[in-house]
């Protein structure tokens, strides 16, 4: 090793160094943040209690009781990152610090390596311009701190990178001594098989770099190239294939041992196909179908609808199947718009807008100031000075530059063909990072050389690709959604102060200011703060007056407050919308308590028991009964006992006819709940009671003696008996 490269190797781990102290930075400030534990509906809750279940030595992932009682089927999120979380779980005692301490250890390893790769191709200068962008870009750093697989993506990609360089580049002389081994191939296919472990779609990126390498062979062969004589003819691509099956194969197995299905990775494509592909597609992440957008909508969901539709249980294959099916028919029936789809596609992709999933970079980096605040560089710079990069800076001296070059390109189909998502993006970002560095290492080179003439034209190329790049989308970056939720935590923790401070910054932006009133109002009712919560919902009908939800919130919070006049009117608009059946009956109520008894007769008449469960039923029965209308509790009481098929609601129904002198009526509903419990002394006395009332004491008093020899102590049972006597 030369004095200078000896030189290098002290200053490049004094540089990983400082890397890792910058991450570790944003880690201690917001490693305990509450908007990124994983719970709930977000991905990362799905992740952390897979990987727990696997901590716990569920490895297979075969206990019905990991996946909450159902049957193990075939993954239906990528696997990897469940076993590394599960890995870094066991090593860290369970702590997700832990967890995310050893995600920024590979995330300065991917700084590393992504400084090695422009240094094979660019040069050292090069080098460290790339580790330089990679350490500073805080877009990278933000996803290494999230319970997310996301937080893999820059070192799986620096990985992919280093090692395809490494087997497809030659040495720094143009020879091609190391293509004629097949053990590099066979590494850099494990090495992208690994990563579609943790992101199916980079199988795509994986099978177009094995076609290219398959094509080098045949140009080879056309030319009979001698220098490929040492490694039988596509021995090159076959080694890179392997290298990627072997990687893959143990998810394959897993779900042929677990499911008895062949799934390769996991089962999702075709449900992220029909996102991005269907009618409702819109280039970023829709719900297809109306599903719950959710790990448990692909998961459950999907499967529900498949089962309506195919008429009996389907297998996880034919749950994608059906889902692609239905993005290819839309595709086949409406390629214009296909078309215009994949160009908006396109566009975002190379987008700078954060397309948020899950949480918003923007809101961490901009309203919580801290370390990642001045971690600066971003898709603004690094796509338009990659993408010069790739095409400027290329070497002229190494073997293989384009099939390596070509990762950037696949990158990017593998994201339009589905949809586009920030943390999708990642691969081709990371890649271009390596790019950038190769192109300010080649303008700088221009400069001191005063080659003004390639300069300015790569100047003006980078200029304007930084203006498409940057240029506004109009998409949501998802800060006004977290700026709600970090609101709703703090005024959930008692610091309302600072919560409704939130709130009022996230309404100045957010494209749906009246749900945020309604959200906030529902978590004041939650915490039985009634009077605040209707501020809110004023609020929300003051800028949504025409939104039913919004109208029928407002008008229960004034029910519950007791200001029925004012509860009429929103109600009314209410009953207009989703919610009408609910606001129909709070409608009715509050007529009653007004007294408007006439009107409340008229608007129950729109109401259909048939639809409530028995809980709806019974509160609407006890609810109106209170208000001294028995008479409108009937229908109610009686939907109770059919759904619920309970001896209790049974005996209110028959007590409700027998307070509104419909005795044979009652006579018939405590028959049932004598049928239905027996053993119960009370109900065998109100069915005694409404049998004397009908003219049958002989047997009311046999009921009567029932009650009593289940329980001899019941004196009403004996009052009861006496006054049969007398």
């Amino acid at each position: 090793m030369s004095p200078r490269g000896r030189t290098q190797v002290p200053l490049g781990l004094a540089a990983l160094a400082a890397v890792f102290a910058v991450k570790l930075s944003v880690l201690l400030t917001l490693g305990h943040h509450p908007l990124l534990v994983p719970a709930g509906e977000l991905d990362g809750a799905y992740y952390f209690h897979f990987a727990r279940q696997v901590a716990s030595g569920d490895w297979w992932l075969a206990d019905p009781a990991s996946f909450f009682g159902r049957s193990a089927p075939a993954f239906f999120i990528s696997p990897l990152y469940i076993y590394v979380l599960a890995l870094f779980l066991k090593i860290g005692g369970g702590s997700l610090e832990a967890v995310r301490f050893g995600q920024i250890v590979l995330g300065t390893a991917a700084v590393g390596l992504l400084a090695l790769t422009a240094r094979h191709w660019y040069g050292t200068r090069a080098a460290w311009i790339a580790g330089g962008l990679a350490a500073f870009c805080g877009l990278f750093t933000f996803y290494e701190v999230l319970i997310l697989q996301a937080a893999l993506e820059p070192f799986l990609t620096a990985l992919d990178l280093y090692v395809l360089a490494w087997a497809i580049g030659g040495h720094e002389d143009g020879s091609a001594l190391r293509q004629s081994r097949p053990v590099p191939y066979l590494l850099a296919g494990a090495a992208f098989g690994v990563h579609a472990l943790n992101r199916p779609n980079m199988l795509i990126v994986f099978g177009g770099l094995a076609v290219l390498l398959i094509g080098r062979s045949l140009v080879r062969l056309a030319a009979r190239d001698r220098r490929a004589a040492t490694l039988p003819m596509f021995g090159s691509a076959a080694a890179f294939v392997l290298g990627g099956v072997m990687a893959i194969s143990p998810a394959t197995c897993r779900n042929w041992r677990v499911a008895h299905e062949f799934v390769p990775i996991s089962s999702h494509g075709g449900w992220n196909f029909l996102a991005g592909n269907g009618p409702q597609a819109d280039g970023t992440y829709t719900t297809p179908m109306n599903l719950n957008p959710s790990v448990a909508g692909q998961w459950i969901g999907a499967a529900d609808v498949v089962r309506q539709a195919a008429g009996h249980e389907p297998s996880a294959r034919e749950v994608s199947g059906f889902f692609f099916r239905k993005a290819i028919e839309w595709i086949r029936s409406h390629p214009r718009d296909e078309l215009e789809l994949l160009a908006r596609k396109t566009r975002y992709a190379l987008s700078a807008t954060f397309l948020t999933l899950n949480h918003s970079f923007p809101f961490f980096a901009r309203d919580l100031f801290g370390p990642l605040t001045a971690l600066v560089v971003g898709p603004a710079l690094i796509m338009p000075l990659g993408l010069v990069g790739l095409i400027v800076a290329r070497p002229r001296d190494r073997a293989g530059y384009w099939i390596w070059a070509a990762y950037v390109p696949l990158a990017i189909v593998s994201v339009v063909i589905f949809y586009v998502a920030a943390r999708y993006r990642l691969p081709y970002q990371v890649a271009l990072t390596v790019a950038a560095g190769g192109g300010a290492a080649w303008m700088l080179g221009r400069l001191r050389d005063r080659d003004w003439q390639p300069l300015g034209l790569a100047a003006a190329a980078t200029a304007a690709l930084a203006a498409f790049v940057a240029w506004p989308t109009g998409l949501d970056d998802g800060r006004a959604e977290e700026q709600v939720r970090m609101g709703l935590s703090e005024i959930q923790a008692g610091r309302t102060t600072e919560g409704e401070a939130w709130i009022q910054r996230a309404i100045a932006r957010h494209g749906y200011p009246g749900v945020v009133h309604v959200r906030v109002g529902q978590l004041y009712e939650g915490l039985n703060q009634p009077a605040t919560a209707l501020e809110h919902y004023k609020q929300a009908a003051a800028v949504d007056p025409n939104e039913t939800s919004v109208q029928f919130v407002t008008g229960r919070a004034l029910f519950s407050a007791g200001k029925d006049q004012e509860a009429l009117a929103p109600l009314e608009i209410a009953r207009t919308g989703r919610e009408r059946d609910a606001a129909t009956r709070l409608l009715v109520l509050a007529l009653t308590r007004l007294g408007r008894h006439q009107d409340a007769n008229r608007v129950v008449r729109d109401l259909d028991p048939n639809r409530w469960t028995a809980d709806i039923a019974r509160e609407f029965a006890v609810a109106i009964g209170q208000l001294g209308r028995v008479d409108l509790s009937i229908a109610a009481w009686r939907r109770a006992a059919e759904v619920s098929g309970g001896a209790h609601d049974s005996e209110r129904l028959g007590l409700a006819w027998a307070m509104i002198g419909r005795h044979p009526e009652a006579v018939a509903a405590f028959s049932e709940a004598v049928g239905r419990n027996p053993k119960s002394a009370p109900i065998r006395l109100n069915y005694a009671v409404a049998l004397a009332a009908v003219g049958r004491p002989d047997l009311g008093r046999r009921q009567a003696e029932e009650a009593l020899k289940l329980d001899p102590s019941y004196e009403r049972a004996k009052q009861f008996l006496a006054s049969l006597k007398r």
